[in-house]
């Protein structure tokens, strides 16, 4: 049997749910790396998932799964492949597929255009472990970073031409942030240097005019040194401005979309005096991001 695996992040459906995704994501040695992350993980899981959730409420829980779900069936369609979803801190998780089901073949597709320890590399190993789990061996082909795919940024182009106003606006790319100690061994930061390098000359050839371009990093936590500029510096020199937001990391909108950026950025960006504050939908099951994965998944 072949199988074509789309990884993922996961989100929070429910409270418990949200529990489980905090315990899992804090337990991941990706994301701290020091054994310290079995202490944190149950603390911060327990201390902190009641306070969270009332913010998802906001959203009515994350989309991640909707949108999800229906880029599966619409590549099942595409592809005549059998196509997974596999989560990496929620269900369905890469153990959970590969106890029922025996693959011959399979592609893994990381739904993170950029390569990084934290996203792609941790949800590889993981579907590797699992494999091990249950005794698999199939062959099995990843598909690597893709920032700088024509067909992807022709998908990214698409979306920012549906929130484009006029030259009057600022465009930030917002990208997940990383702490500079992971960052440092790590080619995210330089993939998503060269992603907006592309991405500007692409929207100059479009036609897509803007008064100024920004890369801002988000979803700092904790006290350690992130990327910089934060996005909350990046919008306060931009007071008094215009500003659409294109969520760079992501494919899928989640969480970090919806509630981050959409609700809470825009309410700080409307207290810092931004005069516009728009955010524009990441790819989702758009027909061109379709397009685009079939042609990998076909090689």
């Amino acid at each position: 049997m072949k199988g074509i695996l789309l990884l993922n992040m996961g989100g929070a459906r429910s409270e418990q749910e949200l529990r489980s995704f905090l315990f899992n994501m804090f337990s991941d040695k990706a994301i701290i790396r020091s054994p310290m992350r079995y202490l944190l993980a149950p603390l911060i899981s327990t201390l902190r998932y009641k306070k969270i959730w009332k913010k998802y409420e906001l959203i009515g829980g994350s989309k991640i799964y909707e949108y999800t779900d229906r880029l599966v069936e619409k590549l099942r369609q595409s592809t005549g492949e059998e196509v997974f979803p596999v989560m990496r801190y929620t269900h369905p998780l890469a153990a959970d597929l590969l106890a029922d089901r025996k693959f011959d073949q399979l592609i893994l597709v990381p739904l993170y255009p950029h390569y990084s320890s934290t996203t792609t590399k941790s949800s590889f190993e993981d579907v590797y472990r699992a494999l091990k789990r249950h005794g698999q061996r199939p062959e099995v082909r990843e598909v690597g970073p893709y920032f700088d795919d024509p067909l992807f940024n022709a998908s990214i182009i698409e979306r920012i031409r549906e929130q484009y106003q006029d030259r009057s606006y600022h465009l930030v790319f917002s990208a997940h942030g990383l702490p500079q100690k992971i960052a440092a061994h790590d080619p995210y930061e330089q993939q998503i240097n060269e992603h907006v390098a592309i991405l500007k000359t692409l929207l100059a050839k479009a036609g897509i005019d803007f008064k100024g371009f920004h890369l801002a990093y988000q979803s700092k936590v904790g006290p350690m040194r992130w990327l910089e500029p934060s996005l909350d510096t990046t919008l306060k020199g931009l007071a008094g401005e215009k500003v659409i937001v294109y969520p760079l990391s992501f494919t899928i909108d989640n969480s970090e979309t919806d509630l981050e950026l959409a609700i809470e950025y825009k309410e700080i960006a409307r207290i810092l005096g931004l005069l516009d504050y728009r955010v524009c939908q990441v790819q989702n099951d758009s027909d061109l991001f379709v397009e685009f994965l079939a042609a990998r998944i076909a090689g």
